[in-house]
């Protein structure tokens, strides 16, 4: 009898430790776009000029969002993110905000390739 509770019981253990590993992975399948800017961009604290940049999301932390400039891999920009859903039928990457004319265009949000949730971004 109490052999049998013990192997339950690690059973139990390793399949909660599989399920978590396997939810934890899911969340980062995909999370890494390539986004080239054709003028400048704003994101918190930072502007983002014409060029190429690499947006990704933190393993293990989904609500983390980590910009780095694509050629040299500086990071430019890494904070938390608000956790929303994908509008339906959006397929854009980013969500753009408004600005006056000459001044930076504010990313509102990030939607990464096949995910149903983007990364929203808190501009003050």
């Amino acid at each position: 009898m109490m052999k049998t509770k013990s192997l339950l019981m690690g059973g139990l253990v390793l399949a909660a430790v599989v399920t978590a590993v396997t939810s934890t992975a899911a969340l980062n399948i995909g999370q890494t776009d390539y986004v080239t800017l054709n003028r400048a961009m704003a994101l918190p604290g930072v502007v983002l000029q014409r060029g190429s940049y690499v947006f990704e999301a933190v393993d293990g932390h989904p609500d983390i969002v980590r910009v780095s400039d694509r050629a040299t891999r500086r990071v430019l920009f890494m904070d938390y993110a608000e956790l929303i859903p994908r509008p339906r039928g959006a397929a854009n990457l980013l969500s753009l905000g408004e600005a006056p004319a000459g001044e930076p265009v504010p990313i509102n949000a990030w939607f990464p390739t096949g995910s149903a949730t983007g990364r929203a971004f808190k501009h003050r």
